[in-house]
């Protein structure tokens, strides 16, 4: 009976200090939204929150946001994609950042889409460019994510 109660106990701190998301947060409607495609998405969840640092927009704060992005035909005919992304901290951030491609019917045409990392110093801007491997016409998925 001890023992039961010691065990129930520890379920109970254990499940206490696990943080959840209320059912009506914004937040898992974005994580399950529908996969979009010619777009930048930030994945890691430290950056699409609301924080007390950074600059504010319409009651958010945010860290990074996408200034520009885009694809463009290389000479070689593959596609060529970028991501312009903007620190509004006071810090330099350290990020990955991967492409996904996909054809004309959705599916990935890389097996394995590597994370390439880098820094945007403070309160700047950092471009970030990919190549596809192919020459047939692609859509593109950029990937971002924090360092811890």
């Amino acid at each position: 009976m001890f023992r039961n109660l010691i065990a129930v106990a520890a379920a109970g701190l254990i499940v206490s200090g696990c943080n959840t998301l209320p059912a009506d947060s914004t937040d898992i409607a974005e994580r399950t939204a529908p996969l979009e495609y010619n777009t930048v998405v930030f994945t890691d969840y430290n950056l699409s929150r609301t924080w007390d640092d950074g600059i504010r927009d319409a009651g958010r704060v945010y860290r990074l946001s996408v200034e520009n992005h885009g694809q463009r035909p290389t000479e070689t005919g593959t596609t060529e994609v970028f991501a312009v992304l903007r620190n509004h901290t006071d810090f330099d951030y350290q990020i990955e950042v991967r492409t996904q491609f996909f054809d004309d019917y959705g599916v990935p045409v890389d097996a394995r889409p590597t994370w390439q990392r880098s820094t945007i110093p403070a309160n700047s801007v950092s471009a970030y460019k990919t190549l596809s491997t192919t020459t047939q016409p692609l859509k593109y998925r950029i990937e971002v994510r924090e360092i811890n």
